[in-house]
């Protein structure tokens, strides 16, 4: 519309009143950017108010760009209860006749108008240049303000009215959060529901219903190890000896002896079973027959047992590596064998090796001649190799 408005100038302080006034801040500036060349500047919490009788209102201020800074955020209320809210651009652009309030069609009465600083700082500020008014039928300006023909023009920001104070941001936020977390208590509940039926069901279902015993018949059951039984050892370090039991006496000592003399190796126990390296004390009744003896012992300590090998019968020897003599084995060293007598000849020798008589009536010639005549009634003997 065209038609005839009041200019209040940010400057005409009988108009307006600034209610914090060391937040505002007047500035200075070319015509051809500001109204009569005067800006007041307003940081957060800046406040201001004034009266009109009219039926529509416009606030300009110049809307800048700042990098770096956020843009201002004025709160705009008519009549104590009409509240409105808008925010500068901070696109890149300048516009120094910015509408941060746009409001028609309002009663034809008395109104009240208050601004709010919600946010701005002194690098990007809120600017206000002046504020334009629809009078009444029949009003006539102040001195202070000026007349002008023009249009209002359109609404360049989003405005909001609401018939109270706008709802709180924080309100909003907090129920926004109150929901997620609503849904997200709800979602966690049925997810450990679902989780304890799950787990109290059974894991496996069957067609028929079977015993337990039954179910693991078809199971691969494990087979015992079964022990090899024991190998039997044979000669060697690893042989196993026991004392051998008194065997029954041979042949040979069983019969009587033919010869009127005891045999020579009756007399000293036998060699071989002295020297066995495995012996234990035992009693004179228990001494086992020596296969070399002529079938009992009358004198001489008591020999313990012959030691055997557990699984052989035969008669064990002094070692196990040992072999054994043909004649041991054919068993005439057990064969009693007559009495020897030697006859002494006679002859002696001195230290120097010389034969000398011992009485010294017989010649050595003599001597000779009876030692010849022992040595050819001596029977040869022989030994074993």
């Amino acid at each position: 519309m065209s038609e005839s408005l009041y200019i209040i100038d940010d400057s005409n302080l009988q108009s307006i009143n600034y209610e914090t006034p060391d937040l505002w801040f007047p500035q200075t500036a070319s015509s051809d950017e500001a109204f009569e060349g005067t800006l007041t500047t307003g940081i957060t919490g800046a406040m201001a108010s004034l009266a009109f009788s009219g039926s529509a209102i416009v606030v300009y201020g110049i809307a800048t760009t700042v990098e770096g800074a956020d843009a201002p955020i004025v709160q705009f209320t008519i009549d104590k209860s009409h509240t409105m809210t808008s925010m500068a651009p901070n696109n890149g652009s300048v516009n120094f006749k910015f509408p941060f309030l746009d409001v028609e069609d309002l009663l034809d009465a008395q109104h009240s108008l208050d601004i709010t600083v919600h946010s701005a700082t002194k690098a990007y500020p809120f600017a206000l240049d002046f504020v334009a008014y629809l009078p009444t039928s029949g009003a006539t300006p102040t001195a202070s303000q000026t007349i002008i023909t023009s249009s209002l023009p359109e609404p360049t920001t989003p405005v909001s009215s609401t018939n109270s104070s706008g709802a709180p941001v924080g309100a909003i936020v907090g129920g926004v959060i109150g929901g997620l977390a609503l849904l997200l208590v709800a979602g966690l509940a049925i997810y450990v529901l679902c989780f304890r039926r799950r787990s109290s069901g059974q894991a496996f279902f069957y067609a028929t219903p079977a015993k337990a015993e039954d179910l693991l018949d078809q199971e691969v059951k494990p087979t015992p190890y079964q022990l090899p039984p024991p190998s039997t050892p044979g000669f060697g370090a690893q042989s196993y000896y026991s004392a051998a039991p008194t065997s029954a006496p041979s042949a040979y000592s069983a019969a009587p002896s033919a010869y009127a003399a005891p045999s020579a190796y009756s007399a000293t126990p036998s060699a071989y079973a002295a020297s066995l390296p495995y012996t234990a004390p035992v009693a004179a009744s228990e001494a086992p027959i020596s296969e070399y003896s002529a079938g009992t012992s009358t004198s001489g300590p008591s020999l313990p047992p012959s030691l055997y090998v557990v699984n052989n019968a035969a008669l064990s020897r002094d070692s196990p590596n040992q072999p054994r003599s043909k004649a041991a084995e054919a068993g005439l060293l057990s064969v009693p064998q007559p009495a020897t007598y030697h006859a002494d000849s006679g002859i002696r020798f001195n230290s120097a090796g010389e034969s000398s008589s011992s009485s010294g009536a017989a010649t050595t010639s003599q001597v000779l001649q009876v030692a010849e005549q022992v040595l050819a009634d001596v029977p040869p003997t022989y030994s074993e190799a």
